[in-house]
């Protein structure tokens, strides 16, 4: 029968410190490039966030009028955009810009849409050129067309 020392016995029966801290390492390593890549998405999610609020609201402001066969406009008030028909103000969709986020555009009546659901010209003449939107540190300039079509440039 062969004899083991009983030095040799306990260290065989679990993890030195030494294995515990290089799994640590690398878990903490792990955990700080996940960070690192969320941050970064979490960026992008919020400046596209805002991009497509202005989409929804100039196409739902389009869609409206088309819909209720009268004037709708787009106003925006602060961190609002909203529509409302044109003839007596009714709300009929307001819209949140994210918090941080700058339009370029003056508060008040931004767009009106006609009943066929195309932007009147005057009011897309008016518009600053270009529309720029900043958010999460990116900026994006904005064009919008005739039907109520809002693309980056």
């Amino acid at each position: 029968m062969v004899r083991t020392s009983p030095a040799r016995r306990r260290s065989s029966a679990g993890f030195s410190i030494l294995e515990l801290l290089v799994v640590l390492a690398i878990l903490a390593v792990a955990f700080g490039l996940v960070a690192v890549a969320g941050r970064g998405i979490l960026q992008r999610s919020a400046e596209r966030s805002v991009v497509n609020t202005v989409q929804q609201a100039v196409w739902q402001g389009a869609t409206m009028a088309a819909a209720r066969g009268v004037r709708t406009e787009l106003v925006r008030d602060g961190d609002v955009l909203a529509v409302r028909r044109l003839a007596d103000g009714e709300v009929l969709r307001t819209f949140d810009l994210e918090p941080g986020a700058t339009l370029n555009v003056d508060d008040g009546q931004v767009l009106v849409f006609t009943p066929p659901g195309s932007v009147l010209e005057s009011s897309l003449d008016a518009l600053p050129d270009p529309v720029t939107i900043t958010a999460a540190g990116a900026t994006y300039e904005l064009e919008v067309s005739l039907i109520g079509e809002v693309r980056v440039r």
